[in-house]
Parts: structure tokens; sequence; C-alpha cells
């Protein structure tokens, strides 16, 4: 029974079992290099739906129309530019007069 116990508690090791390797890392080689090569590359949530509204676009012939009407004043680029310099043009007018009220005093 102590050799039992003897035994369990220090395991003699095998040479012939190969143990882990050291200094070598594990999941390279050949077959990492061909997992690669048949993997696609995984495509983002922003590309995917600028891929999916550009295909759009050309199924139903829009391109040039969405072209037009965003050059138009109707355009929400155009708006926002718009919107932007009326309020570049106030803050000059307010900061004039906010100088002119204090080079008076």
């Amino acid at each position: 029974m102590k050799k039992l116990a003897e035994e369990k508690k220090d395991p003699v090791k095998n040479p012939d079992t190969p143990g882990p390797a050291i200094g070598r890392k594990s999941g390279g080689g050949l077959g990492s290099i061909l997992s690669k090569i048949g993997k696609k590359d995984k495509i983002s949530t922003l590309d995917k739906s600028k891929l999916d509204w550009e295909t759009f676009k050309q199924e139903k012939g829009i391109s040039e129309e969405l072209q037009i009407h965003n050059r138009g004043k109707e355009g929400y680029i155009e708006r926002l530019n718009f919107l932007s310099r009326a309020d570049q043009r106030q803050f000059e007018i307010e900061k004039n007069i906010r100088l002119g009220l204090n080079s008076k005093r």
C-alpha cells in the first residue's frame, strides 16, 4: 500500500511520451497558413452598409439624381453649410456690438 501511495505522489515520467515543447509556439506551420488562405476577410458594419447603399443606387439608377438633388438648394449638406455661415455672421455682428459697447465705456 505504501508503494502505491508513493507512486501517486511522485509519478515517474516515461521518456517515450513527448512532453510540451519548450520554446515552440503551437498552432503554427503549414496548417495555420492554409487555414488563413481559405478564410474571407471580415467586413465591418459600416463597410457593408456603404456597399449595400452603392449597390442599391446602381440597381435603381438614382446615383445621378441624388447628386443633382444634393447640389441644389434643397440638399442637406447645402442647408448645413448655409446655417453655419448664417450662424458665423450672427456671431460676428454680436461680437462687434459687444466690442463697440466696451470701447465706449
